[in-house]
């Protein structure tokens, strides 16, 4: 078990180093063995507080700023989020602040394309077929204002309802936009 004084040092070493970080560099600045370093290591990484890439033979590790994004990022099947989000009638999308897809949920996909086809692309070029933003785009307000929105666009013979939730990472600070999409029949 690693206790939080520890766990925040380790954190904070990583976050502030401005390169990815090797275990014994850790442990050695920490004075902590180099395998419960490792060790420690591993288990902030099952949390998703860090992550680390393979150079060579070694892992390097890198500070995550939102560990909920890092698993849309990764769209890990087995992730509950994932699950859960991927089980819904609605369609459901992850988007950056400059408006590209990070994550789409089967729904989304299923009327769009795999999101291995819209990562990275422009939400209104995917989901509406414009070149250029909404006029009363639901996720920049929520970018804007910080509060959940919600929209209608009028499409021909249907509405599409958007509900956007600011995705906020440990600081607080906005990392991303849910939207959840309906199309719903008009009256």
């Amino acid at each position: 078990m690693i206790d939080k004084e520890t766990e925040n040092r380790i954190l904070d070493f990583i976050a502030n180093s401005k390169e990815p970080v090797h275990s014994t560099e850790i442990a050695n600045s920490l004075g902590i063995n180099r395998i419960t370093a490792t060790k420690y290591l591993s288990v902030l990484h099952g949390r998703g507080l860090i992550s680390y890439r393979n150079v060579g033979m070694a892992k390097v590790w890198v500070h995550v700023e939102n560990p909920m994004l890092l698993a849309f990022e990764k769209n890990d099947e087995n992730d509950l989020a994932i699950k859960t989000l991927n089980a819904l009638a609605d369609g459901v999308c992850v988007l950056d602040k400059a408006m590209r897809i990070v994550w789409a949920n089967r729904k989304m996909e299923e009327r769009h394309g795999r999101i291995e086809k819209i990562r990275g692309r422009k939400c209104h070029e995917v989901f509406h077929e414009e070149k250029e933003m909404c006029k009363k785009c639901p996720t920049k307000e929520t970018f804007e204002t910080g509060k959940n929105c919600l929209e209608t666009i009028r499409k021909k013979g249907y509405d599409i309802e958007i509900s956007t939730s600011p995705l906020r990472g440990p600081k607080g600070k906005i990392d991303a936009v849910i939207e959840i999409v309906r199309a719903v029949k008009r009256k």
